[in-house]
């Protein structure tokens, strides 16, 4: 099969399955608890103050399921993890140079 034939193919309908958009129901979350909402304030707090730390002006991040990251409390740690790893690596010296 030549790549005019592979791109011009249409997609049958057990194709169009195997790849499945995320329904508006799927992607709603229900509101989030006084303790959940504390917890995400204090995620992006530590968030903010990493990104301060390591000179971080912006970002984009997203996830493979369509998901908000920035709803998760767990996310928005690893963002931190993330940035604090990053600076923490990128500061040291090279070694043996």
């Amino acid at each position: 099969m030549g790549l005019r034939e592979f791109f011009g193919r249409r997609r049958t309908p057990t194709a169009a399955e195997s790849f499945p958009a995320a329904s508006a129901t799927e992607t709603e979350r229900a509101p989030l608890t006084p303790a959940e909402l504390a917890d995400l304030e204090e995620a992006w707090v530590e968030l903010r103050q990493a990104s301060q730390e390591a000179g971080v002006k912006s970002f984009r991040a997203c996830t493979r399921d369509g998901s908000r990251w920035e709803d998760k409390p767990e996310s928005v740690r690893a963002m931190t993890r993330m940035i604090k790893d990053t600076h923490k690596y990128t500061a040291e010296e090279p070694k043996g140079l």
